[in-house]
């Protein structure tokens, strides 16, 4: 049975997600209105060291050609990805095949742990910009070395509260938002619009 602490992340999550969806699916309009990009950001954490070495010892080594996905938004979050070298590409897809946002992410950066340990689906879709080595570890793998080494699981737990805060950012800033050329640290943002 999880604890108080699973219980608040876990529905901390579900709301993040469930807002980011309701705007993409319930306002088709914003997809045309706003589109954020971050270009020079990335919006995953790095890994600390003792974590990308316990994660690399423990996964298996992938190699992802350029364009390839390593998830899709709606698949079964069934693991996580570690990049190791190169640079993947995130997508929030909107309807009609827009995107809502978009986000780069390289190597350290641990891929897909709130939708593994809690969504149950991938919440975004990520591609490889070019040559990728990542590790890949099943969630059942994942949570047995965090059992196993919980000083890991804090470590988990901070850069995926840093995930989900960029999320309620990047939910908050759609949801008023009207600049066509919006960027994520764009002049409109910065005045709070």
């Amino acid at each position: 049975m999880p604890g108080i602490v699973t219980g608040l992340r876990d529905t901390n999550h579900m709301m993040m997600v469930a807002g980011l969806i309701e705007l993409k699916t319930g306002v088709t309009a914003l997809s045309a209105l706003c589109r954020i990009v971050g270009d020079g950001g990335e919006w995953a954490q790095t890994a600390p060291e003792e974590l990308w070495k316990a994660l690399a010892e423990a996964g298996e080594k992938r190699q992802v050609q350029d364009g390839r996905r390593l998830f899709s938004f709606g698949e079964a979050a069934e693991g996580v990805f570690l990049i190791v070298v190169g640079k993947t590409r995130a997508v929030l897809p909107g309807g009609a095949g827009a995107e809502l946002a978009s986000w780069t992410a390289g190597p350290g950066a641990l891929l897909g742990v709130p939708s593994a340990l809690c969504a149950k689906s991938y919440q975004l879709d990520v591609e490889s910009l070019g040559q990728v080595e990542a590790v890949y570890l099943p969630v059942s793998q994942l949570n047995e070395l965090l059992r196993q080494r919980p000083e890991l699981g804090m470590q988990v737990m901070n850069m995926m509260c840093a995930e989900m805060s960029a999320l309620g950012k990047t939910r908050e800033h759609l949801s008023r938002c009207t600049n066509r050329e919006c960027g994520l640290y764009c002049q409109c943002h910065e005045a709070g619009a």
